[in-house]
């Protein structure tokens, strides 16, 4: 059996695996993935098809944002557990403090959402709840080193996950689904993976998330994300993957669960919305084509779309169940940054830093200009300056009417964003109790 420790350490250096495997393709469907990389079964080269699919370069073998957020947390739980929201705060601000052009500060994700976490944290209230309300599944690995520095489940760790999520979004799916990912991090790093068993792994995790579904209820009761059906949305789903865990239509059915809880129609699970993703992902874990680590991965970037943190969560977990060992060696020395990744997964095993550890902002900002610099020199000449394409919030509520200013005019960015702010929590405000009905 794969000791504790070398889970922990699959487990962290997992998911920068999975994230960066899936960076190249984030955005593709799976038929367009076939096409160009074939098998999603390394650190694919995204320079011969610049401009032909693929706008934006992304450098071979480097983690984007999901990870990014990741090491926010977890660098700031090594330097101070009793104080890490305050910290990861910080970490998350410097993130965003400078960065090339075309970045937001050195994060390598240009997602709305990022964007508008990152800059609310300025007006956050002393209940540490951010106004930031998408479900994008984007800050649900904020749970896995909190999982991985606490080793196993608990009320103490639950409560982690539930508060680290709701300092960048209070979207009821993001943080159950935060409190889920942490869940089962913890829950591979007990099993051997002779040991498994899909429904009981899956019931299990559906009492996590009714018990936090039940929680966010009573501390959100406002709440209307998902309408009158949402409160259970993301138990139900798994409820649903246990019924019809070995029936063929088990992922269409998925996507047409999921409708019921988005504005925008979900076709593909694979798609950017927390209540299917999560499941997609535990799936792709829990029923590969062929045991390990590899076969897992490779297989999740195979549905498309939203690699990057698919990759993430099923590196994270899959990482947990299988070890370090079981991570090919290849895929090892292919990840941009590997010593860090590996630092930081041992730090977080004997829950303290490393003095050997570099500072997080100048090792992220030095990978991001790196990044930079080679697309610069890898640009199709023929490229013309293009409009960045932006992830949904699949439930952001907006309905602000106006022109929306441009994200390069920071300070009209963000005017606009907090009279955003000020105009929903003031609708809150105004919602009826039901003791008024």
């Amino acid at each position: 059996m794969n000791d504790i420790r070398e889970k922990v350490i699959g487990s962290w250096f997992g998911m920068a695996v999975g994230d960066a495997m899936g960076r190249p393709a984030k955005g593709l469907k799976p038929a367009a993935i076939r096409q160009i990389f074939g098998a999603m079964d390394d650190f694919k080269d995204v320079r011969p098809i610049m401009g032909k699919g693929i706008k934006g370069y992304r450098m071979q073998g480097l983690y984007g944002a999901p990870t990014q957020c990741a090491l926010a947390v977890g660098d700031a739980l090594l330097k101070n557990k009793k104080q890490f929201l305050a910290e990861s705060a910080k970490n998350f601000q410097e993130l965003a403090k400078s960065g090339p052009e075309g970045y937001f500060g050195i994060y390598r994700n240009h997602s709305a959402c990022l964007w508008r976490a990152v800059d609310l944290l300025d007006d956050l209230e002393e209940e540490k709840v951010s106004e930031q309300n998408s479900s994008t599944a984007l800050f649900v690995t904020l749970a896995v080193p909190l999982a991985l520095f606490q080793g196993k489940w608990s009320k103490t760790l639950a409560g982690q996950c539930f508060d680290v999520c709701l300092l960048m979004n209070r979207n009821r799916f993001e943080v159950v689904g935060t409190v889920l990912s942490g869940f089962l991090v913890t829950r591979f790093l007990a099993l051997n993976p002779e040991e498994i068993s899909a429904i009981d792994i899956l019931q299990e995790a559906e009492e996590v998330c009714r018990q936090a579904e039940a929680d966010y209820q009573l501390r959100f009761p406002e709440s209307q994300d998902g309408g009158l059906k949402g409160a259970n949305a993301l138990s139900g789903a798994l409820k649903g993957l246990a019924e019809k865990f070995n029936e063929p239509d088990l992922l269409q059915w998925l996507s047409e669960y999921s409708n019921a809880f988005t504005k925008l129609e979900i076709h593909h699970p694979s798609q950017g919305f927390v209540v299917t993703l999560l499941p997609l992902a535990l799936y792709c874990v829990l029923h590969p084509p062929e045991p390990g680590f590899a076969a897992s991965l490779t297989h999740a970037l195979s549905h498309g779309r939203e690699t990057e943190m698919l990759g993430a969560l099923v590196g994270a977990w899959a990482g947990a169940l299988y070890g370090f060992d079981n991570i090919p060696a290849s895929w090892k020395s292919g990840l941009v940054n590997a010593k860090e990744i590996r630092l930081r997964a041992e730090a977080l095993s004997i829950r303290r830093g490393k003095k050997e550890q570099k500072d997080l902002f100048n090792m992220e900002a030095g990978l991001t200009a790196k990044e930079f610099e080679e697309g610069k020199r890898n640009l199709p000449k023929d490229t013309k300056k293009g409009i960045q394409l932006k992830s949904q919030d699949l439930w952001d509520d907006d309905g602000e009417e106006g022109p929306v200013p441009s994200k390069e005019d920071r300070a009209e960015w963000r005017k606009f964003q907090k009279e955003k702010t000020k105009s929903k929590r003031d609708r809150r405000k105004n919602i009826p109790s039901l003791d008024d009905v």
